[in-house]
C-alpha cells in the first residue's frame, strides 16, 4: 500500500515531534503493509515555511535513518499546501513541493469553515497549468459537509480528493464517518491516506480503513485507492476516475438520511 499524506518528518509542523517518533511511525507503517509514504508537511505562509529544498533534505535524512534500521519503507517528498492565490507561480518557480517533485500533483488544504468565492477560479488555474490539486480530507471540512456541491463542482473542474482512514472508521465521530461513506458512494473521493501525525493517536495505518472501504465498494476498487491510483500520482501519470454521481440522486440507509438533512439545509447548486 502507498500512503500519500503523512506528517512524518520530525519537527517541521504539527506532526512528528522527534526523530525517534518518526522512526516509530515508519515501523508502524511497515508492519501495516505500507511500502511507500509521501512525506507531506504543512506549508502555511508565516507558520510552516516548508519549501521544496527543505523538504527534499529532510526526506533524504529520514530515509537514511530508516535504512540504517532496516525498515522496509521508501519515502517520497510532498507537501500539504494551504490555499494561496499565488500557487501556480510558486509551484512553477520550484518554491513549493509537488508530489514526488513531479510538478503534476499537489495535496491542497482548503480553509476549514468558509471557502473563498473565487475558489473555482483558483482550482481552474491550477488545472489549466497542468497541476492537479488533490483536496485533502474533504470529509472533515465544515464548508463541504454543509454543502457537498462545493466538492462536486471542484471534482468536475478536474480536482481529485483524498479521504482520511480515521474518518472512515469513526475516529472523528459518526457524522464524519457517515459523510465519508456518502462521498465514497458518489465518487467524490479517489484515494485514501492516513494523514498520520504521530505514533500514538493519529498513526500511519491504512489496513483498518481499507477493510471498511472494501465493504462499501468492493475489493478491486478499494485496493486501487491505496495502490494503483497513488502509484500513478507518484509517477506523475494521468489518473482515470469515475465521474461523480449527481448529488440529486438519493442514497439509501443511514447515509441517505444523514445527507438528506444536509441538503435541506444547503440546497445543491452545482
Amino acid at each position: 500500500m502507498i500512503d500519500l499524506h503523512c506528517h512524518i518528518i520530525p519537527g517541521v509542523d504539527d506532526g512528528s515531534e522527534s526523530l525517534d517518533e518518526s522512526i516509530e511511525m515508519c515501523r508502524i507503517a511497515a508492519r501495516d503493509g505500507i511500502t511507500k509514504i509521501v512525506c507531506t508537511p504543512h506549508n502555511v505562509v508565516g507558520k510552516y515555511n516548508n519549501n521544496s529544498a527543505k523538504i527534499m533534505s529532510c526526506v533524504k535524512e529520514l530515509q537514511a535513518d530508516i535504512d540504517s534500521k532496516n525498515i522496509p519503507l521508501t519515502l517520497y517528498p510532498g507537501c500539504e499546501i494551504h490555499l494561496d492565490f499565488n500557487l501556480v507561480k510558486k509551484i512553477k518557480a520550484g518554491e513549493l513541493m509537488t508530489m514526488n517533485n513531479s510538478g503534476r500533483y499537489i495535496i491542497l488544504e482548503l480553509p476549514g469553515e468558509t471557502l473563498p468565492q473565487n475558489l473555482d477560479e483558483s482550482i481552474s488555474s491550477l488545472v489549466f497549468a497542468g497541476i492537479i490539486p488533490i483536496i485533502a480530507h474533504p470529509e472533515r471540512n465544515l464548508a463541504i459537509r454543509s454543502n457537498p456541491a462545493l466538492l462536486y463542482r471542484l471534482v468536475k473542474l478536474g480536482a481529485l480528493s483524498q479521504l482520511t482512514t480515521s474518518s472512515l472508521i469513526g475516529r472523528f465521530g459518526s457524522t464524519i464517518e457517515e459523510f465519508s461513506i456518502f462521498l465514497i458512494e458518489h465518487n467524490l473521493v479517489h484515494m485514501m491516506a492516513t494523514d498520520a501525525h504521530s505514533s500514538r493517536q493519529r498513526r500511519p495505518i491504512l489496513s483498518k480503513g481499507l477493510k471498511r472501504l472494501k465493504e462499501i465498494i468492493g475489493q478491486e476498487v478499494a485496493m486501487e485507492m491505496v495502490t494503483e491510483i497513488p502509484e500513478k500520482i507518484l509517477n506523475g501519470n494521468d489518473v482515470d476516475v469515475e465521474f461523480p454521481v449527481p448529488l440529486e440522486k438519493k442514497s439509501i440507509g443511514t447515509v441517505g438520511a444523514f445527507i438528506s438533512k444536509v441538503l435541506k439545509k444547503s440546497p445543491i447548486s452545482a
